[in-house]
C-alpha cells in the first residue's frame, strides 16, 4: 500500500470512529444553537406576552418611578437584594427587575410600571433561553459539561477536515468532471448506499466553510482554548483599558479602600450562567449589600443624553464605596456600553466602549455575534440555521452510510493503515492539535493507549518515517 492509500485508509478510519462519537452530540448542539439564534424573536414574544396581562389604564395615567417599584417589590420580600434593573424601553409596559434571593437563586420580576403590579416572575436559571444555552454550552453539567462540549466541538472540526479530505481525493472512474461530483450529489445509482454517501459529501462541501466558522468564532467561550486565548493577550499585550477581567473603582467615600468589581468582556455570555453554577453549589453567590445613596431615577436621568441600545441593566453599588453600574448589553458586540458611577455624587467615573478594546479581541467579540447570529441581520439568522441543518443531514447521512454498510452484529470499522505515521502526517497532528487544545489533549490519549496496545503484543511504537 503506497503513502496515499494509508494516509486515506488512517484518515478514514479516524473519521468512522470521530463521527460515531461526535455526530449526536453534533446534533444536540446544532439544535440547541439553532434555536438561540432567534433569541431577539423569542425574547420579543415573551415580553409581548407579559406586557399583554397589564390591565387598561385611564389614558394619562402616570408612570410609577423605578424607585418606587423596587421598593414596592422588595417590601414584600425584605430579605431579597437588588441583582439588577432593566430599563424598559419606549413604549414597554413593564419594567423588568431581578433579585437575588436569600438562598442565592436569582429571581426577574416584570412590574406593570403605571399600576406596580407584577405581570409575571421566573426563576433566571430556568427562563427557557438560558437553559437551552445551558445545555449548548455545557449540557446541564457545569464546568465538565464545558469541557465535554469543547472536545465535541474540536473533534467536529477534525471531522469535517477528514471528511474534506476523502471526499476531494476520492477516486472516481465512472464520472470523469471531479467537480461535478464534488457539488452536485449523484442520485442515479440503484444503491441507496451510493446515494446516500453522494448526498453525506456534497453537503459538507457546501457548508464545510460556514461550519468552521461557526466553530471557531465560538472558541472565545470555551474553558480551555478561551483561557488558553486570555493568557496570549496578557503576553501579547492585547489589552486596554475595558478589557480587563476586573476594573478597580471606588465612589468617593474617605472611610473605604478601592473596591474591585466584574467587567464583563466584550464575549462573556452573560452572568446567567455563572449564577446558575453558584445556585447549583459551585460557590457562595455574592448578595449586594447596598443600594446606594443614590437614587436609580438620578442615574436614569444621567442616561437621557445617552443613546444606549436595549437592553440596559442597572446595577446597585455591592459595597458602602461601591458604584452604580451601567450597562448596555444587546447580542451586537460593538454597541456594548459599560459606564460606572459615584454612588454618592452620580459623577461618570469610567465608561468602556467597543472602541476601546485592542483590535484583536473586537475581532474575537464580532465572531461570537456571527456565531449568536446578530452579526449581519436576518442573513446572518439563516446562515447559522442552514449551516446547523448542514451538521444535522450530515451526521444523518454519515450514520446511515454506516449502517448500511456494516454487516449485522458488527462495527464494521475500517482495518487500520499498514504503513507507519509519516512524518508530515504527525506535523500536521501536532499543530492541529496546538490549535484545538482539547482535541490535542485527546490525540495524547489515543496515541498512549495505542501505545500500550502495541507493546501489549509485542510490536512497539509505530516507527514515524519521513
Amino acid at each position: 500500500m503506497n503513502s496515499q492509500l494509508a494516509l486515506r485508509q488512517r484518515l478514514w478510519r479516524w473519521h468512522f470512529f470521530a463521527g460515531l462519537i461526535v455526530c449526536p452530540f453534533a446534533c444536540l448542539l446544532a439544535i440547541t444553537g439553532s434555536i438561540y439564534l432567534f433569541k431577539p424573536q423569542v425574547d420579543a414574544y415573551i415580553e409581548s406576552s407579559v406586557n399583554a396581562r397589564a390591565p387598561a389604564i385611564v389614558a394619562g395615567t402616570a408612570v410609577i418611578s423605578s424607585d418606587q417599584l423596587l421598593s414596592g417589590l422588595l417590601a414584600n420580600q425584605p430579605e431579597a437584594r437588588l441583582k439588577m434593573l432593566v430599563l424598559a424601553k419606549p413604549d414597554d409596559r413593564s419594567i423588568e427587575i431581578e433579585l437575588i434571593q436569600v438562598n442565592g437563586a436569582a429571581e426577574i420580576f416584570w412590574l406593570d410600571r403605571y399600576t406596580g403590579t407584577v405581570l409575571d416572575s421566573a426563576l433566571s436559571s430556568e427562563r427557557f433561553l438560558n437553559v437551552v444555552k445551558r445545555i449548548h454550552g455545557e449540557l446541564l453539567l457545569g464546568d465538565l459539561g464545558s469541557y465535554f462540549v469543547e472536545l465535541m466541538a474540536s473533534w467536529l472540526v477534525v471531522l469535517i477536515l477528514t471528511g474534506l479530505y476523502l471526499w476531494l481525493a476520492k477516486p472516481d472512474s465512472q464520472q470523469p468532471s471531479k467537480l461535478r461530483r464534488w457539488f452536485v450529489p449523484r442520485l442515479k445509482d440503484q444503491a441507496p448506499r451510493p446515494k446516500v454517501a453522494s448526498l453525506h459529501g456534497v453537503i459538507g462541501i457546501w457548508f464545510a466553510l460556514p461550519i468552521l466558522l461557526l466553530l471557531f468564532s465560538g472558541l472565545p467561550w470555551t474553558q480551555l482554548w478561551g483561557s488558553g486565548f486570555k493568557q496570549v493577550q496578557g503576553a501579547m499585550g492585547w489589552t486596554g483599558p475595558g478589557q480587563q477581567w476586573r476594573v478597580t473603582l471606588e465612589s468617593k467615600s474617605p472611610e473605604q479602600g478601592a473596591l474591585v468589581i466584574e467587567e464583563p468582556s466584550l464575549w462573556q455570555i452573560d452572568s446567567d450562567l455563572h449564577a446558575h453554577h453558584q445556585e447549583a453549589g459551585n460557590g457562595p453567590t455574592r448578595l449586594p449589600a447596598y443600594t446606594g445613596t443614590l437614587a436609580i431615577q438620578a442615574i436614569e436621568e444621567n442616561l437621557q443624553s445617552e443613546r444606549l441600545v436595549p437592553p440596559v441593566q442597572i446595577h446597585p453599588p455591592q459595597s458602602a464605596n461601591g458604584v452604580w453600574t451601567v450597562r448596555s448589553m444587546p447580542q451586537q458586540r460593538s454597541e456594548r456600553i459599560s459606564i460606572h458611577y459615584d454612588q454618592y455624587t452620580g459623577q461618570e467615573i469610567m465608561r468602556v466602549a467597543f472602541e476601546d478594546h485592542h483590535p484583536v479581541q473586537r475581532l474575537a467579540s464580532q465572531g461570537i455575534s456571527l456565531h449568536e447570529g446578530v452579526l449581519f441581520g436576518w442573513l446572518n439568522q439563516l446562515l447559522g440555521l442552514l449551516a446547523a441543518l448542514g451538521i444535522i443531514t450530515m451526521s444523518i447521512f454519515g450514520l446511515l452510510i454506516w449502517w448500511l454498510r456494516r454487516p449485522s452484529g458488527s462495527l464494521a470499522a475500517p482495518a487500520k493503515a499498514p504503513r507507519p505515521v509519516s512524518l508530515r502526517f504527525g506535523l500536521l497532528l501536532l499543530i492541529l492539535g496546538i490549535m484545538l487544545s482539547a482535541a490535542g489533549i485527546s490525540f495524547a490519549v489515543v496515541i498512549f493507549f495505542e501505545w500500550c496496545y502495541c507493546y501489549s503484543k509485542g510490536s512497539g511504537l509505530p516507527i514515524v518515517q519521513p
